[in-house]
């Protein structure tokens, strides 16, 4: 749980749960994508060092460091930079749900709450990454789905649902 937030309720709205994410959960729940790009990110690296040296000492076009350049460029992206944003953007990511409404803070600019009406609200389907670690997928008739990531003990949250969710 955090501390109390500005949510800016409506008369009469309370507050029934209010959380974040689990920090590591939050910025390594896409451990994977990271490592393969981080791997692909050194051996291509390394193929542009190689292939720099070998221009330099035999005067060959440098056209022939444009493939691994992209390499490089593109296995960054998917590889640690995705962790550094995620860790950038866990520290502005806030949930709450009050009587009416779903309330995410989930921006890395700016500040606005994004509010889904539990009126709306169908369901939820949970994926685990721990004994008390789950996120949860939330279906809503008039929204698209809304996804709490790696909610630390998530019962406190789905008991306060209107709904049983599967």
């Amino acid at each position: 749980m955090t501390t109390s937030l500005d949510w800016q309720l409506e008369k009469g709205e309370t507050l029934l749960w209010q959380g974040r994410p689990a920090p590591r959960c939050y910025t390594f729940r896409h451990w994977l994508q990271a490592l393969i790009g981080t791997v692909l990110f050194l051996a291509s690296s390394f193929w542009l060092m190689i292939g720099y040296h070998l221009i330099r000492e035999q005067g060959l076009s440098s056209w022939l460091l444009a493939l691994p350049l992209v390499l490089v460029i593109g296995s960054f992206l998917i590889g640690p930079v995705p962790i550094i944003l995620a860790r950038m953007r866990w520290e502005k990511v806030f949930y709450a749900l009050t009587d009416r409404r779903l309330l995410v803070r989930n921006r890395l600019l700016g500040q606005r709450t994004e509010s889904y009406p539990m009126n709306d609200f169908q369901g939820y389907k949970t994926r685990k990454y721990g004994k008390t670690l789950l996120s949860i997928r939330l279906s809503f008739h008039k929204c698209p789905p809304v996804i709490l990531e790696c909610i630390e003990h998530p019962e406190l949250f789905i008991q306060r649902l209107p709904i049983s969710g599967s």
